[in-house]
C-alpha cells in the first residue's frame, strides 16, 4: 500500500489539512493518508502546544468517514521526520511511505535533521500553500519530490488560533465536531 504520512502539530486540525490529504487521496498519489501529530516542532519550540491527546481526539473527530484518512500516533516522544518515517517502516512493513508537507516548507527542509536521509527514506508530497513556492534546489528535484496540481489552501492552524482569540467564529474552517470539543474543553480562549 502506498501511504502518505503527514505530520504536524495540528493544533487544531482544520479543514484544510483534511482538504489537502483528500485531493492526495483524488488524485491517486496513494492509497490512504496517515494523520500524525507530533509533539513539538523543531522551528516552533517557544510557542505552547495544546496536549497531544487533545490534539489527537480532534484529528479522529474531524476524519471519522472519511475513506483512506486516519491518524497513527508513532510519536511517544518527541522525534524529528526522520524518526517518524523509520518508525512507520519498521512497525508497518511491506508499505511505500510517503511524507505529505505543505510548499512553505520547502525553505526550511535544508535545516530539518538529516533531510538527505529523509529523502532516501521517502518521497515528499508538496501541497501549495500561498506566498509559497516550489522551487527545485539542491536537495528537492523531481526523483524525490511530487508537486500537488490543486487550489492552494490559504488556512492554518495560527489562523485558527487566533480568530479564537479574538472571540471570533471558526465555524466554516473546522469541523462541527472539532468545534464542539474546543468548546467543551476549553482549549483556545475565547472560543465562539
Amino acid at each position: 500500500m502506498r501511504v502518505a504520512l503527514f505530520g504536524g502539530t495540528f493544533d487544531p486540525v482544520h479543514k484544510g489539512h483534511v482538504n489537502a490529504a483528500l485531493e492526495v487521496l483524488k488524485q491517486g498519489f496513494v492509497d490512504e493518508v496517515w494523520f500524525i501529530p507530533v509533539c513539538w516542532h523543531a522551528f516552533k519550540e517557544n510557542r505552547k502546544v495544546s496536549l497531544l491527546g487533545h490534539r489527537k481526539k480532534m484529528i479522529e473527530l474531524t476524519l471519522q468517514g472519511k475513506k483512506g484518512l486516519k491518524v497513527i500516533d508513532l510519536n511517544g516522544n518527541p522525534t524529528y521526520t526522520l524518526d517518524t518515517i523509520l518508525k512507520a517502516k519498521k512497525y508497518f512493513p511491506g508499505n511505500e511511505f510517503f511524507w505529505l508537507m505543505g510548499t512553505n516548507l520547502v525553505e526550511e527542509f535544508a535545516l530539518w535533521k538529516n533531510p538527505k536521509q529523509v529523502l532516501k527514506e521517502a518521497k515528499l508530497i508538496l501541497f501549495p500553500v500561498p506566498c509559497s513556492k516550489y522551487e527545485k534546489n539542491q536537495l528537492l528535484n523531481s526523483n524525490n519530490s511530487i508537486i500537488v496540481q490543486a487550489k492552494e489552501i490559504d488556512l492554518s492552524s495560527t489562523i485558527v488560533r487566533e480568530k479564537l482569540s479574538k472571540g471570533e467564529s471558526i465555524k466554516d474552517l473546522v469541523s462541527e465536531k472539532v468545534l464542539a470539543y474546543i468548546k467543551k474543553n476549553r482549549l483556545y480562549s475565547n472560543n465562539k
